[in-house]
């Protein structure tokens, strides 16, 4: 286990890491079956793909549009989305004391998320964090979307702090693959969207099976 001592700087996944923001989509999921007369997606369902992005949530509810229709009905989705995007959407109950450990440190923050800057900026603008990221890095922002290296170490030159000693905390596969090739500390969040099984597979380097676990671990960074 990697002492917390090496860790200078925390980068968070935002979907499913920092934010709860499940109901937000399925509220606007379940306008988008309403509009095209599409029966509605069981919760549990569509929690388990919010972190594959648009795409993978329209294509859960309409299994059998064509291309068209699905990009149709995406665009739709995520117009009804950005209009409702901080109706529901929280902190993880319990990390809110780990981002006050943050700022009360200084210890420098950024999150790097693959969604798009246009949604991002707007989540973000309704947020009350402790204290500001540092950076927000988009899946637009860098040249090249995770598991690549390229954001994360975008976001560590951010904050100024070599890449090694980041430790970057995600729900789902790539968030971890993309930490490791960045040469970073990596932990992942069980309690996210992608399901346990899954991500334990991934072999990060920290496990927090609740956003409170993560928190007690932010509290130990020195």
């Amino acid at each position: 286990m990697i002492p917390t001592h090496n860790i200078k700087c925390v980068l968070f996944d935002l979907d499913g890491t920092l934010l709860d923001t499940s109901h937000d989509f399925a509220y606007a999921l379940s306008k988008t079956c309403h509009k095209f007369k599409q029966p509605e997606v069981n919760y549990q369902q569509l929690r388990a793909v919010i972190s594959e992005g648009g795409k993978a949530m329209i294509k859960l509810a309409f299994p059998q549009a064509n291309d068209q229709e699905l990009e149709i009905r995406k665009e739709y989705f995520l117009q009804i989305y950005s209009e409702n995007i901080a109706k529901h959407t929280v902190i993880f109950k319990g990390l809110e004391t780990g981002l006050q450990t943050l700022a009360d440190k200084k210890i420098p923050w950024a999150i790097v998320t693959n969604k798009p800057a246009w949604l991002t900026n707007n989540l973000i603008s309704h947020q009350q964090f402790p204290s500001a990221p540092v950076a927000v890095i988009s899946g637009d922002t860098a040249k090249k979307n995770k598991p690549h290296p390229a954001p994360l170490l975008m976001a560590a030159k951010a904050c100024k702090v070599k890449a090694e000693n980041c430790i970057y905390l995600g729900d789902h596969p790539r968030d971890i693959q993309a930490g490791k090739n960045a040469k970073m500390i990596t932990g992942s969040a069980l309690f996210g969207f992608v399901p346990k099984n899954i991500l334990t597979n991934c072999q990060a380097d920290y496990e927090f099976n609740t956003a409170d676990e993560m928190a007690y671990f932010l509290q130990e960074i020195r």
